[in-house]
């Protein structure tokens, strides 16, 4: 994952949370501008900042680094519901999912 893939995650996870840049800026403590400089690659985003955004934001580390931050809640699911399955069971499943 690149740099403007992160910042773009970081406006994702922004607008889920229903939160402005600029009210997201005060959340963690910031000036107004802070995370629309991040947004917008003028200043670089330390660890601990993007852990208080994610925090505040509601949305899990795991799921922010995720291949597909979009699908992840169907992905997690899929992967819940096939790991209780037999292995016969799943090879079906990949099987008729290569076809």
């Amino acid at each position: 994952m690149d740099i403007k893939e992160i910042l773009t995650r970081i406006g994702y996870v922004r607008n889920q949370a229903n939160l402005s840049a600029r009210e997201l800026s005060l959340r963690i403590g910031m000036s107004q501008q802070y995370i629309g400089k991040i947004e917008g690659g003028h200043i670089v985003l330390t660890v601990e900042k993007l852990l208080q955004i994610l925090e505040i934001c509601n949305f899990s580390l795991d799921r922010f680094f995720s291949k597909n931050i979009y699908d992840y809640n169907e992905d997690k699911e899929l992967e819940n519901l096939l790991s209780t399955l037999p292995l016969e069971k799943k090879k079906h499943i990949i099987e008729f999912i290569k076809r």
